[in-house]
């Protein structure tokens, strides 16, 4: 049961798009506290740390069951057979 449940959050995560961002904003987190303590820059440290929530926002986000991409963008809601000018 926990194998198809991990299975299947991976799985929606590698198809979702917001799975760059998280990187990239995890990524600045990690190097950030790197290179600060690697320098004795305690204020770069503890500032890369902004990063943190958006990464494990994004990271959520990208992992949520039932996320339906078609409905994402501008041309959500304006199909042809809903159109009022018709």
């Amino acid at each position: 049961m926990l194998r198809s449940i991990v299975r299947t959050r991976v799985g929606n995560a590698l198809r979702s798009r917001l799975l760059v961002p998280a990187v990239v904003a995890l990524a600045a987190t990690v190097g950030g506290v790197g290179y600060g303590m690697v320098n004795d820059d305690v204020v770069t440290a503890a500032g890369s740390l902004v990063f943190l929530p958006s990464a494990l926002l994004l990271f959520a986000i990208a992992t949520r069951d039932g996320i339906d991409e078609s409905t994402n963008g501008p041309e959500a809601g304006s199909d042809a057979s809903t159109d009022a000018s018709e």
